[in-house]
């Protein structure tokens, strides 16, 4: 294509980008459909920040009592300036279903970045063509669908590092850099993800000895990301005295090589594109047609795909059977080798046979079939993980709200919905510790973590019924409700899940004398 010809593209192939958010947003915003709550307690979690930042009270869990119980602080921070108040199931998904959008648009722009570098004088690329299918393939992934209307992070982190790597590929150095700092306030683990990608880029580029403007967007775009990791470290050690946030000392290390198995099983078989085998293929032809445009925006996009997933299964406590809680964690990695897929076209010639170029249009049908399968049963998945949340979550904080009085001290296994609905006035202690820093640092000593809560003097317990065993050695407890799920889904298979609401008597005596 000529230079020319070129330079006049980028109106069209935005306005198909355009194109591509709407078809993300529609998507999306179908997932609300029959969905009454949020995938994940988790998600009021960081709304239960977001209210406390929004009263005034800073990133607290209760009324001024610094915390570091959220993973991700840009998503606080977005929920803090997001309408909110009342019940903010609706806003919050909407909120999720535009920034999928965003995330199908970012899909179709990088998908274009990685196709005008193909474009030769002697070597028309259908540009627009590529774009479309880019930024449709992330539209259409299924466990992105699953996220967007979660209430978590995920549309948010996936959509900052497309932008992280759009700009690296465009040289912007100061902007990716930016991106750089976001995507690691997005999701701590993206620090990976653009420290592999920009390996790639900065090592092909001192190879080739190329002055190519990406090369120094690569360094800044990992320099922002330490600097994201740096701060968001500053934080913990300034509020707790340790270096992460709680959920890292109670869920630990992973399980090493064994987490591959989960990746395997309960992310990979959900991607269409590596599922229906043809996408594979189309992926190795785009990095061999990138391998012989001597470039390397493809491949370091791959590199970070691979790697980053490695990474987290690897460094990540992973249980087989759990599903979309632990599943989330590789979900923002799922658009990039989507955008690298179409270049696989992008070798056909317009002097190719006809029944070649047919091929390797047909090669898209068994993604497409899977990908229309798989959204299909994700979703009922969604629907059925909201159940789950507003039965055990929602359902016991609305009754809790009404039937305790303002200055309880309520002990929680679910942390997120009854911080966020009860009064301030009453105080909500996490018994798991992810927003309690003394729990969560005696969280592998049984017998310390019970002394946490017994100086906290709770006046109810809110725990799951097979919990009772628990705490029934220093509390003397009398159950005044109990909420039942015949059908909790978050596991597999499904089972039957209850929580109970337990009014504290009293303290064991020998218990107040130890945990003095």
């Amino acid at each position: 294509m000529p230079i020319d010809a070129r330079d006049s593209a980028p109106r069209t192939e935005s306005s198909i980008a355009f194109v591509c958010a709407l078809v993300g947003f529609g998507l999306a915003a179908s997932m609300i459909w029959e969905t009454r709550d949020f995938a994940l307690d988790d998600a009021w979690i960081h709304l239960s920040y977001a209210k406390s930042l929004r009263a005034g009270e800073g990133l607290s869990y209760n009324p001024g009592d610094l915390e570091t119980g959220f993973s991700s602080p840009l998503w606080v921070l977005a929920l803090g300036v997001w309408p909110i108040a009342g019940n903010p199931v609706i806003p919050v998904k909407l909120l999720g279903a535009l920034l999928h959008a965003a995330t199908s648009w970012m899909g179709a722009l990088v998908t274009l970045e990685l196709a005008r570098r193909r474009t030769e004088p002697d070597h028309h690329v259908p540009l627009a063509s590529l774009t479309l299918l880019g930024g449709v393939l992330v539209a259409c992934s299924p466990t992105l669908l699953q996220a967007a209307t979660s209430g978590m992070e995920v549309p948010l982190a996936a959509f900052v590092l497309l932008a992280t790597i759009r700009e690296v590929l465009r040289g912007r150095a100061v902007v990716a850099a930016v991106l750089g700092l976001l995507s690691t306030w997005a999701r701590p683990e993206l620090l990976g993800a653009v420290v592999a990608f920009a390996v790639v880029v900065v090592a092909v580029g001192w190879r080739r000895r190329t002055e190519d403007s990406s090369v120094r967007a690569a360094s800044w775009a990992v320099c922002g990301s330490a600097l994201g990791l740096a701060l968001w470290v500053g934080y913990c050690l300034a509020v707790s005295g340790y270096p992460w946030p709680n959920a890292q000392y109670i869920k630990g290390i992973g399980g090493g090589w064994s987490g591959l198995a989960y990746l395997r099983d309960e992310v990979l078989l959900w991607q269409p594109w590596l599922l229906s085998l043809t996408g594979v293929g189309l992926v190795a032809f785009g990095l061999r047609e990138e391998t012989r445009a001597k470039r390397s925006g493809a491949w370091a996009i791959i590199v970070a795909f691979v790697a980053t997933s490695v990474a987290i299964a690897v460094s990540r406590p992973l249980h087989p059977g759990v599903l979309f809680f632990e599943s989330r964690y590789f979900t923002p990695l799922a658009p990039l080798p989507l955008v690298v897929l179409p270049l696989g076209l992008s070798a056909l010639k317009p002097e190719a046979p006809r029944w070649i170029r047919a091929a390797a249009f047909a090669a898209l049908l068994p993604i497409a079939g899977l990908t229309g399968l798989q959204i299909w049963q994700l979703r009922g998945q969604l629907v059925e993980h909201t159940e789950d949340t507003r039965v055990l979550h929602t359902t016991v904080s609305r009754w809790l709200e009404e039937n305790l009085p303002p200055d309880a001290v309520v002990a929680v296994e679910g942390a997120g919905a009854h911080r966020f609905f009860m009064p301030r006035s009453v105080r909500v202690i996490d018994l798991v510790g992810l927003n309690h820093g003394a729990a969560a640092h005696a969280h592998f000593d049984r017998a310390a973590k019970l002394c946490v809560f017994v100086r906290e003097r709770p006046t109810h317990l809110v725990i799951p019924a097979d919990w009772g065993p628990l705490f029934s050695p220093p509390f003397a407890v009398r159950q005044v409700a109990a909420f039942d799920d015949p059908h909790y889904s978050q596991v597999r298979p499904a089972r039957r899940a209850s929580v109970v609401v337990l009014e504290v008597g009293g303290v064991a005596s020998e218990w107040t004398d130890r945990c003095k």
